[in-house]
């Protein structure tokens, strides 16, 4: 059965009335309150007093939370006819802002990005390369998405980047391209062949699915390139002239991560394609296209732990900026390791500090 409104037109322009009283409204839209609805359900069950939405748009929702559209009226006279215990805001939106604004109530600010936004309510942010960027807000973690169960960790492999040894006294760089899929292979030699630091370096590439493997390296060879096989390697180290190494090994190629410079992560790079959140387990600074369908890997480059890139084309040059900055490298990588750790119950962490500042409310 599809929910209906709590308010009606009419509703609006009853004086003196609040249709929920001493709500705390939530500010959002449609699509972000279906997303963040084990949040919202947290956030019932641990709470006095009712939770209500008032969606900034027109879309459908079929959840159980009563709610209202913001109609066109001014902030102000919203808030004189709602008369909110609290607004709790899920989105950034110039209306959502102007709400906080004109309110007679607190704020509270969930994933913040904005440095503006300090000053109207309390902020939560999703990390703390986010909190350092805009100087303010309590870190938490991202409550809004259904965080996965840490993949189960492989054998370790503590010796396999000693392969990479005469790469790194050469001062070669070593670019990987992670779970490729179709597609994303000649985009990583076409990027790879492009790089300032294509000349002297290293691309590792490894193809998600293994029925691929043996089709993608006979493809590889119209590059001409030197190429390696994993299965193949019976040396300790890499052949000097070695210009791409091609993983065929599940364990080969989560070890990699350890040992490249920089990962992109396959499943990010074309349309269509479906990259996996447990690629953020195995380490390394990390580099998503701009094809995110995973909310996982949305969620990563929102708390800036990992290295966006929003158009393909710009993949050569943010490749060749970050290969360039080693500092930089390590900072990104050491953050995502910390934003995992903190994800694993940020929803929780969010949940306690909400009713924190719920209880100092007047």
């Amino acid at each position: 059965m599809a929910s209906t409104p709590l308010l009606r037109l009419a509703q609006w322009y009853w004086p003196g009335r609040s249709p929920l009283p001493d709500a705390c409204w939530v500010i959002t839209t449609t699509d972000h309150a279906r997303a963040a609805h084990g949040l919202l359900a947290a956030l019932q069950g641990a709470r006095e007093g009712p939770l209500a939405l008032l969606f900034l748009d027109e879309g459908r929702y079929e959840g159980p939370l009563p709610w209202a559209r913001l109609p066109a009226l001014g902030a102000s006279r919203i808030l004189s006819r709602l008369k909110p215990r609290c607004l709790l805001c899920l989105d950034d939106d110039p209306r959502a802002r102007a709400l906080a604004a004109e309110r007679s109530c607190p704020a509270v600010w969930v994933n913040a990005r904005s440095s503006d936004l300090l000053s109207l309510g309390a902020v939560a942010v999703a990390s703390e390369p986010v909190a350092s960027r805009i100087g303010g807000g309590v870190v938490t973690g991202d409550p809004c998405v259904e965080w996965p169960a840490a993949p189960a960790a492989g054998p370790a492999e503590p010796a396999f980047c000693e392969r990479f040894r005469s790469l790194r006294e050469a001062g070669r760089p070593v670019l990987y391209f992670a779970d490729t899929e179709e597609g994303e292979e000649a985009l990583a030699y076409a990027t790879f062949l492009a790089l300032p630091a294509g000349r002297g370096g290293l691309m590792a590439l490894a193809p998600r699915d293994p029925a691929r493997h043996e089709g993608v390296y006979r493809d590889a060879m119209k590059y001409h390139l030197s190429t390696v096989r994993h299965a193949r390697l019976m040396t300790s180290e890499l052949p000097p002239r070695t210009r791409v190494y091609y993983i065929e090994s599940a364990e080969a190629s989560r070890a990699m991560h350890a040992c490249a410079d920089l990962v992109v992560a396959g499943g990010t790079l074309t349309p269509g394609a479906n990259g996996s959140a447990e690629i953020l387990y195995r380490g390394g600074a990390l580099l998503v296209g701009p094809y995110r369908s995973d909310p996982w890997l949305a969620a990563a480059v929102c708390a800036e732990v990992v290295i966006p890139c929003e158009k393909v084309a710009d993949l050569g040059r943010i490749c060749t900026a970050w290969l360039a900055d080693g500092s930089g490298r390590t900072a990104r990588a050491q953050a995502l390791s910390r934003w995992l750790v903190l994800q694993a119950d940020a929803r929780a962490r969010f949940v306690a500090w909400f009713a924190e500042v719920s209880r100092s409310l007047p």
